[in-house]
């Protein structure tokens, strides 16, 4: 770590300490043992990677498992979101918090659903291996659209799961396409909402749903420094939605909004899982490079990662950004031929 600032990454090695030893919750006992074993990697500590020394008995476990990512031409970036979050997803959410997010849609083989903001398509895949459903893949990035559509071809679902690039605010989604649209953590970046949200009642059929989960800012937030503290590790400036926000939003274009839940416990976890896994990846991942160049790529990624994610876990447990899962339908009736 050589070429990187020492005071950044000592401050998001301070960062992270007070992060992970802050939470309070009886099913996150074991996360301090976690951090403890990951600082002492990061550090260097020759011995940490086995934390033997630990005693180190995981709770409820998740396997990530990054097996398509070193063989391809990716961003380092890319590469710490899958060893944080697994193969082909950049935000948080396995493949069984996305297909039981989902199962409530009545998906099959024969319907059809739109993913706005899709990633690498880790999402998408796993809506479409577990329900067969067809799902069209649409992110804004061109690299991760690539990189994506490489992946749903070393899957067999290059047909089933296309990624495609668009940009969310002048998108034309097709009249009355889809039975499903879904969206997941990106409406935040979107500045013009409000046509995205008219699209995707454009591009619903009649008693077509929709799904959007997304980070939102809460009374106590709007005010406060968090969100602020978000764009600066962000490297970009989002824009924030409140809930009232985005249900007066589905309102005024009829959509007819069923449920909306609270997310941020579960995403806490969900986080917290990814950084107890992320030691044994980044071994994995730096053991697989042999350039010195590309390791430090890595090992720089990982701070800016690590801090991204640290100052957003902070956000969430404070209250001031909740994550609030989205859900309604089109209510038009359909036409009878």
């Amino acid at each position: 770590m050589d070429n990187e600032n020492p005071a950044m990454v000592a401050g998001i090695k301070a960062k992270l300490a007070s992060w992970w030893n802050g939470y309070d919750s009886p099913a996150l006992d074991m996360l301090e043992r976690y951090t403890r074993v990951f600082l002492l990697w990061w550090n260097g500590d020759p011995d940490s990677p086995s934390g033997r020394n630990l005693d180190v008995k995981p709770g409820r476990k998740r396997t990530v498992e990054v097996p398509h990512a070193k063989k391809q031409d990716i961003s380092a970036r890319a590469m710490i979101s899958q060893a944080l979050w697994g193969e082909g997803n950049l935000t948080p959410g396995p493949a069984e918090f996305v297909t039981e997010l989902t199962a409530r849609l009545g998906l099959t083989p024969e319907m059809s659903m739109l993913d706005l903001g899709a990633g690498l398509g880790g999402p998408s895949r796993a809506i479409s291996s577990a329900y067969g459903a067809w799902v069209t893949a649409l992110e804004a990035v061109p690299i991760h659209v690539k990189a994506g559509m490489e992946q749903s071809i070393m899957h067999g679902m290059g047909k089933k799961v296309p990624i495609s690039q668009f940009d969310p605010e002048t998108v034309d989604i097709p009249v009355r396409k889809y039975d499903c649209i879904f969206s997941k953590e990106m409406m935040h970046h979107v500045k013009v909402k409000k046509r995205l949200i008219a699209e995707i009642e454009r591009g619903l059929k009649a008693q077509g749903q929709f799904i959007i989960t997304n980070y939102v800012v809460t009374d106590k937030g709007i005010d406060g420094p968090h969100v602020a503290a978000w764009n600066e590790a962000d490297g970009q400036v989002n824009h924030f939605w409140s809930k009232r926000e985005y249900s007066a939003a589905f309102a005024e274009v009829k959509l007819d909004l069923r449920v909306t839940e609270d997310l941020t416990q579960r995403y806490c976890e969900i986080i917290a899982d990814g950084f107890r896994g992320l030691m044994k990846n980044m071994e994995s991942l730096l053991a697989s490079e042999t350039e010195e160049a590309r390791q430090s790529e890595l090992r720089r990624a990982l701070a800016f990662e690590s801090n991204r994610w640290a100052v957003r876990a902070e956000a969430l447990q404070s209250g001031a950004i909740a994550v609030v899962r989205f859900s309604g339908l089109n209510p038009l009736q359909p036409e009878i031929r």
